[in-house]
């Protein structure tokens, strides 16, 4: 059931009394905290003590466990909640908590009355707020950070994390996944980029990072013309030579971090970045995107309890599509997930297996264990191509989805709507691999 019908099920019951001036108080906060408790622990006697008696005769208990059923259905088990905010009318307090769910999170907003007792209940659409606070492993203290730009004719804003102390440091270019990504590559609660810069520049190694071109001239950008050459590569190379004129580069640990699309497209960059002596590949993707994606549309599907007929007509229409793509039959102007199937035609011709079989460098590839968007057979295509290569890395990382943040919920889209950072074990391999090219402990 959507979003749209939960709040069909129990009507919003602003049931309005005499007004009594009083201001709000800490026993009304705590009232509406744990109605909310009750709620989501399904302890319908003590959800009843805290209901005036008119919400009592007009909610019954089962309707109270539909909507639990119907929020946890749709979002996830039930994980935590918090006052979202709080104000005051004639002595009675609207409070909003932002319930969070393992896929999603919602407001619940209460009416308390003067005797404490909640008398209106409904369900509010809150905009969700995230603080992006830096993680734990970031030192502030331990390096300066440098705004430049990439380019002339399309400058993008980029910004150079700079380790103090004496250098030379490993310089590390970061190349973003799909999408008109800023520089942190911010989706959802999350800063994958700015964790994966400051954790490195906190322990000795330089990061670059910057705004790629469609984020910032997506509307001048032909997309029926545009490929990876111009979305992506072009940017990146000019982004290597940047940071390999730097003095404070260690000229022999240039190092080039793609991630998703980046990290598929960073052996094609690497033939073309100049001096680069080492790539790393998080969440690459080995097969044709157009057969990813129908994977990952099919994936998202099956965790669904039901399609609409208007969602299985979509869905079988991208399929369809995609199928096309892969036998060169769908008309180059036609759009697979908003971009044209001119797009996948050139990603097709890009052999990423033979330039990074060509690389005489190190390569360490890695993915998280929950990602359904590269998948395990992505990393083992990978192994297979460089089985040969000696100096070719690969780990994967427990619980962590795409943008390696762990995870307690199942793989799927709602992973980007919880806030986290960027495991510490990533970063803790990414600083020692940039210094030495090499790894340790298990799963080398």
């Amino acid at each position: 059931m959507t979003r749209h019908s939960f709040r069909h099920l129990i009507l919003p019951l602003l049931l309005f009394f005499p007004a009594v001036l009083q201001a709000q108080s800490e026993t009304q906060l705590q009232s509406a905290s744990a109605f909310i408790d009750a709620l989501v622990g399904r302890n319908w006697e003590r959800l009843e003590t805290l209901q005036h008696p008119t919400m009592r005769e007009k909610i019954t208990r089962e309707q109270w466990s539909q909507l639990m059923d119907q929020l946890e259905g749709s979002g996830g088990k039930a994980v935590r909640h918090e006052r979202y905010s709080a104000t005051t009318n004639g002595g009675y307090a609207s409070i909003v908590h932002r319930l969070h769910l393992e896929k999603d999170s919602i407001g619940l907003r209460l009416v308390v009355d003067t005797l404490n007792l909640v008398g209106g209940f409904w369900i509010d659409p809150i905009k969700k707020e995230y603080r992006f606070l830096p993680p734990a492993y970031v030192d502030t203290t331990a390096f300066t950070e440098e705004n430049l730009a990439i380019g002339t004719e399309f400058p993008l804003p980029a910004r150079l994390s700079i380790p103090k102390g004496e250098g030379p440091f490993p310089a590390v270019v970061l190349v973003h996944g799909s999408g008109p990504n800023d520089m942190d590559e911010t989706i959802g609660g999350n800063k994958m980029f700015r964790d994966i810069a400051l954790g490195l520049a906190s322990r000795g190694v330089m990061v670059l990072r910057y705004d790629k071109r469609s984020k910032l001239y997506g509307s001048k950008m032909n997309i029926f013309k545009t490929t990876v050459q111009e979305e992506v590569i072009d940017d990146a190379v000019m982004a290597l030579k940047l940071i390999a004129d730097r003095p404070e580069t260690d000229d022999d640990h240039v190092i080039l971090l793609g991630h998703s699309l980046g990290a598929a497209l960073a052996p094609e960059i690497a033939a073309h970045g100049g001096d680069v002596d080492g790539v790393v590949m998080l969440a690459p993707i080995a097969r044709p995107l157009e057969v990813v994606i129908a994977d990952q549309l099919r994936y998202i599907a099956s965790t669904q309890d039901t399609l609409t007929a208007e969602e299985q007509g979509k869905l079988e229409r991208e399929l369809d599509k995609s199928a096309k793509i892969q036998s060169g039959e769908l008309g180059k102007s036609k759009l697979l997930l908003g971009m044209p199937a001119s797009y996948y035609y050139d990603l097709q011709k890009r052999d990423q297996k033979a330039y990074a079989q060509q690389l005489d460098i190190p390569i360490f590839i890695a993915r998280g264990i929950k990602d359904y968007q590269a998948p395990q057979m992505e990393m083992v295509l990978w192994k297979e191509w460089l089985q040969d290569s000696e100096q070719a890395r690969f780990r994967e990382y427990e619980n962590c989805y795409h943008l390696f943040i762990e995870t307690e919920a199942e793989p799927g889209p709602w992973n980007y709507q919880q806030e986290g950072h960027v495991t510490e074990k990533l970063i803790d391999d990414l600083v020692l691999w940039c210094r030495s090219f090499e790894l340790t402990g298990e799963g080398e």
